[in-house]
């Protein structure tokens, strides 16, 4: 019986993020090529599609000439994820990640679409291929394994077989396991392994289950958040991320280097203006330390929330001492300007690298410490509600001015 390999790929994570991303329209664009041989498809269509936030752009496509030959065509400003079908069932996917003035080989047979093929002139698109090698072995030994239950299925040594094939079932998931955790270490920049994270050996069992494998799926964000933070994948990847870890409630300290009763470390690190602020100058009073991202929509809809607080408690002794976790001085600079900052933002543009974020253990956005006039953190990563609580507490009903009683009337 022959395996079909379900293509989740990075579609799986599309379907289920949403969020706007910025638009890369008017950016540069190289062409590429995608250069076929398919024995057994003469007569067919093929098809070369980009895969968009929320589906597909039609790029080319070609028909397949006597010899199973074909050459498609697109414009790309740098790597992305594009899937290859054919008319004739377009359920059965390869998915190619070209990057700028590559000429993409690849080669197969009808009879082993797409479980089977070839590719070269794309790392990228070739790690794939790795990558659906590796599932197609694992899911035909697993095949294997009903077939020969089936087989027996009236023997009366049934259950002895069924030890048997249940321990090499685990072996093989084990190995499989392995095999992509390897992969995801030997290609730590790879957008490829957007594609390992969503691979399924079966229906309902993914090599990586989100609901346990939080540590995995952050780690891939924090890396190709650091080389791609602009890419449509990338974004969608670490917003997923985000919305994994507040759905469950997965803290940022992995670590555990700041908690609540500490004594906050100090931070000395440079304002957007170009000088250096340190933490300590506003000891004395109530201080919100505050971990900050432009690229992160957890982070826009935090600091949205923060906004209303910072300006709800500004006289009452409360303050905002917020990190960001940039790489670029401009996308810092716009970010603060986009979500109108008020107050004291600093970074040493190394992102997850910051010392602040390493001093903290910060791993994962939004962070926060709450920090009192001695310095000793009252709260670690508190919700907008609680932090309104915890300050209604600790200072009083919000003062308000004249300047502000003006401001609302207006």
């Amino acid at each position: 019986m022959r395996v079909y390999f379900r293509h989740i790929l990075v579609l799986v994570l599309c379907a289920l993020i949403a969020g706007c991303m910025p638009n890369t329209e008017n950016a540069p664009r190289t062409k590429f090529a995608v250069m076929g041989e398919f024995e057994g498809m003469s007569g067919d269509t093929v098809f070369l599609k980009l895969v968009k936030d929320n589906g597909y752009e039609f790029i080319d496509s070609a028909i397949v000439d006597a010899n199973g030959c074909f050459s498609l065509e697109g414009g790309i400003a740098g790597p992305d994820f594009y899937i290859l079908h054919f008319a004739s069932d377009d359920s059965k996917q390869i998915t190619l990640i070209p990057d700028t003035a590559q000429v993409v080989e690849i080669k197969g047979r009808a009879a082993d679409f797409p479980d089977c093929y070839e590719v070269e002139g794309s790392p990228e698109s070739e790690s794939v291929c790795q990558l659906v090698h590796r599932m197609c072995r694992t899911r035909n030994v697993l095949d294997s394994l009903g077939r020969i239950f089936r087989t027996n299925i009236d023997s009366p040594d049934l259950a002895d077989i069924k030890g048997r094939l249940d321990s090499v079932y685990s072996i093989t998931c084990k190995e499989q396991r392995t095999f992509s955790e390897n992969f995801l270490k030997s290609h730590p920049d790879a957008l490829a392994q957007i594609v390992c994270l969503s691979q399924y050996i079966a229906p309902k069992m993914p090599v990586f289950d989100p609901s346990k494998d939080f540590d995995i799926y952050n780690n891939v964000s924090e890396r190709l958040s650091a080389r791609f933070p602009d890419h449509l994948q990338t974004r969608k990847l670490v917003s997923y991320v985000e919305k994994m870890r507040l759905s469950k409630g997965v803290g940022t300290l992995t670590q555990g280097k700041v908690s609540k009763g500490d004594i906050a470390p100090d931070i000395a690190l440079r304002s957007i203006k170009g000088d250096t602020v340190r933490l300590s100058s506003l000891k004395g009073k109530y201080i919100l330390l505050d971990f900050w991202a432009s690229w992160s929509d957890v982070s826009k809809i935090n600091t949205e929330n923060l906004n209303k607080i910072y300006w709800k408690y500004r006289y009452n002794n409360f303050v905002v001492y917020q990190v960001a976790l940039e790489e670029k001085s401009d996308d810092w600079k716009n970010g603060l300007k986009a979500q109108k900052i008020p107050w004291v933002s600093v970074s040493d543009l190394k992102l997850w690298n910051s010392s602040a974020a390493e001093t903290y253990g910060v791993r994962a956005l939004p962070a926060s410490f709450l920090i009192g006039p001695d310095f000793k953190v009252l709260g670690v990563n508190l919700s907008a509600e609680e932090l309104d609580d915890k300050l209604l507490q600790l200072v009083g009903k919000p003062i308000k001015r004249s300047l502000d009683s003006i401001k609302v009337t207006k």
